[in-house]
């Protein structure tokens, strides 16, 4: 089986810069879900005596590998750890999107925005759309929000009709501040997309 980042070779990209915030760092999307980490991860859980998390653990992996395989992600930016070694809970994934033949962008991001509402990101110097959206997941331990804010910003040529896709993540655990820090989470995000830039090719 090809390795993710094999797979994702192909793939449109074009060049562009973000700063990122002390301890941030750009990965590989193949070492999110495999390697050294992930197999700590999971061998970790086992030693737990949990063999239905460690269930759950895996499929989730499974399930991020074939989402970020769908999206062609090809960039992966993560937050650095906590004192106690555990990473902050967010993450931004950057991939290709391509406008289909016929369909203008307005379409294009309702499509993808579904029922959220798509605003312009008034705060970037480079012209993008953002909507925001969550989701909640449920298991025994409680109660855990996932909020993103997906940013759209297209290629600056009108020929190729192509943009580029920043997903930014953060989990809101179930605690009294949990929220309160997953949008303080995103607001890391609106600052290192305010700051991106295209990188003309030479």
């Amino acid at each position: 089986m090809n390795a993710l980042r094999d797979e994702l070779g192909a793939a449109p990209r074009t060049p562009y810069t973000l700063l990122c915030p002390p301890g941030w760092r750009r990965v590989d999307p193949e070492d999110v879900v495999s390697g050294p980490g992930v197999d700590d991860a999971l061998a970790a859980v086992q030693r737990a005596g949990n063999p239905t998390l460690y269930v759950q653990l895996r499929a989730m992996i499974s399930r991020y590998r074939q989402a970020m395989r769908a999206t062609k992600v090809f960039d992966v930016y993560l937050p650095p750890a906590l004192d106690d070694g555990v990473p902050l809970p967010a993450s931004l994934l950057v991939s290709p999107f391509v406008l289909p033949t016929g369909i203008g962008w307005d379409a294009a991001l309702a499509r993808l925005a579904g029922p959220s509402r798509v605003d312009r990101a008034a705060f970037a110097q480079t012209p993008m759309w953002v909507w925001r959206r969550a989701e909640t997941m449920t298991d025994d331990s409680g109660t855990i929000t996932a909020k993103e804010s997906v940013f759209l910003a297209p290629v600056p040529d009108e020929s190729v009709h192509r943009a580029l896709r920043f997903q930014f993540t953060a989990l809101a655990p179930p605690t009294d501040d949990g929220d309160e820090k997953a949008e303080q989470l995103l607001a890391i995000g609106d600052l290192m997309m305010g700051t991106m830039r295209w990188v003309e090719r030479v």
